[in-house]
């Protein structure tokens, strides 16, 4: 909160940070000023499946980029993600 004090608007996540933590606290931090600000968040990596940092490759199907959307706006605590972009680019898609 004091970034946007001091007129930071724009914070960037996702939920490979951590893995997912960075989104829950972003979320956390910045629900009292969320009108203030744009969160943005990315898609684009296969995360470890027992939860561990580190991803296993790249998944940019439409299923699971619906999947971590859901995913992220729960950790984040929005109803809507003002950027949602690419991580990395999947080249097997």
């Amino acid at each position: 909160r004091a970034a946007v004090e001091r007129g930071v608007t724009f914070f960037d996540t996702a939920e490979v940070y951590g893995p997912f933590v960075n989104e829950e606290l972003v979320g956390e931090a910045l629900a009292p000023v969320r009108g203030k600000v744009v969160i943005a968040t990315k898609f684009g990596f296969a995360l470890n499946p027992d939860g561990k940092p580190g991803w296993t490759g790249l998944n940019s199907r439409p299923a699971h980029i619906k999947e971590v959307a859901e995913a992220s706006l729960r950790r984040l605590g929005v109803e809507a993600i003002d950027l949602f972009y690419q991580h990395r680019v999947d080249q097997s898609e």
